[in-house]
């Protein structure tokens, strides 16, 4: 894969940038990038990976990822914009691409998956020097801190940097599985071609077989077109038969499935009529996203004990199976009311998740339970992250992604002043 960027992007649009930092992204996924994690993942982005990195590390397995296959003739767009924010401009560019993701165990492969995939991502960028005062991690030591003392000096490593080394930064991704020719319509085809010549040739064998001994050039010819007439009659054929076959499955999976797309449908158009009495600027798309990255954490983390994000009774994780995560497109929300100042969420989210169990890796279709919860009065900060946070008590930064209470007042962190945490997490 050959990737070039031009030096100033600046010059460019908000939706042209977030094209090329997309690009650039899914370049450092692949494993021949030798990069544990893009250059332009954001800080909780990368601490998401990491908590993979140890699951797979903890199992012996690894996973590998190539999106090199017709990189260059991808689909690209913008799904998503956010310009009216104070603080941020966001985007949230995507790539339909062909993916192919092998998972091994001990150093085999258990399974590889080849689909065509849309990966969603989500980028930001900083309004200009005068929002410096957002909340920041030094990208060299990873210390807590603001942007204007980053490009100051890092008041704990003295490293300086630009503003625009900082900014832009995709702070979440995910993927959706989307329909492949290759892999859907292909196989049928060629088996229609190959199956019905074979056919033709079994069922008039006499008639060919004295052609081709009797040497009759005319009757060679004739045997040579039947049986060309045949295969491209039998790939028609295959085509037919799968396009029968796809429109009575997706009939069934349409009627099967219709509670749940009426009801998706339903919250997409109402959640954001009540969530915007508290954010005026609330966004579905964005909301998708925290969903996934919320999920992916309680998933992933081994200890709910000090996990900020989690403010719910003591549970153990029963999910250390899993070691990979899609999600399927899909989420409902049960309820949503307001109590005490706390606006609740009851929501159910689908994924398709890879689990490992016993040197087994199969692919399987989850559903997680979530009740989230915050402040009606918590601001939307499209920049927000976990690892660079005020005390409410001394005003202090730190990093809250594995800690409660500050290191410099020892006062207690409420995550939900500022964003949602998650009061019960189960998988159905």
């Amino acid at each position: 894969m050959s990737m070039s960027f031009s030096p100033d992007e600046t010059n460019l649009s908000y939706d042209e940038q977030a094209k090329l930092i997309l690009d650039r992204f899914i370049s450092q996924l692949n494993t021949q990038s030798e990069k544990p994690d893009p250059d332009d993942a954001s800080a909780d982005l990368k601490y998401t990976r990491s908590l993979q990195r140890e699951r797979l590390r903890k199992k012996d397995a690894s996973i590998t990822y190539d999106y090199s296959r017709n990189y260059d003739r991808m689909i690209k767009g913008v799904a998503w914009k956010m310009d009216v924010d104070t603080r941020y401009v966001t985007r949230i560019p995507f790539h339909n691409l062909i993916a192919r993701v092998g998972f091994r165990v001990h150093g085999k492969l258990k399974k590889e998956i080849r689909e065509r995939q849309t990966i969603y991502a989500y980028a930001i960028w900083l309004k200009g020097q005068q929002n410096a005062d957002a909340n920041y991690v030094c990208p060299h030591c990873g210390a807590p801190t603001v942007v204007s003392k980053l490009t100051e000096g890092c008041e704990f490593c003295g490293t300086r940097f630009l503003l625009n080394e900082l900014f832009p930064k995709i702070t979440n991704f995910y993927t959706v599985d989307s329909f492949s020719y290759v892999r859907h319509v292909l196989p049928f085809v060629i088996a229609g071609g190959l199956l019905a010549p074979l056919i033709t040739f079994f069922t008039n064998m006499s008639m060919y077989t004295q052609a081709f001994q009797g040497g009759d050039v005319l009757g060679i010819i004739q045997c040579v077109l039947s049986l060309a007439v045949s295969a491209g009659v039998g790939a028609m054929g295959g085509y037919i038969l799968l396009a029968m076959a796809a429109l009575g499955y997706v009939i069934w999976k349409a009627l099967t499935g219709l509670p749940t797309m009426i009801r998706y449908f339903k919250v997409k158009k109402n959640l954001p009529v009540f969530m915007r009495r508290f954010e005026p600027n609330f966004s579905i798309d964005h909301f998708i996203g925290k969903l996934i990255y919320l999920t992916n954490m309680m998933v992933y983390s081994e200890n709910y004990d000090d996990l900020a994000m989690y403010d719910g009774k003591p549970m153990q994780n029963t999910f250390d199976d899993i070691i990979d995560m899609r999600w399927r497109g899909l989420f409902d929300v049960k309820n949503y009311y307001v109590d005490n100042g706390l606006v609740y969420l009851d929501v159910v989210v689908y994924m398709d998740d890879i689990h490992c169990r016993k040197n087994r890796v199969f692919r399987k279709k989850d559903k997680f339970h979530l009740l989230l919860c915050k402040s009606v009065n918590a601001e939307n900060d499209y920049g927000f992250t976990i690892h660079a946070v005020s005390c409410h008590g001394c005003g202090a930064s730190f990093d809250a992604s594995k800690i409660k209470h500050c290191p410099h007042c020892s006062g207690e962190y409420h995550h939900y002043k500022r964003d949602w945490v998650v009061k019960k997490f189960e998988k159905f």
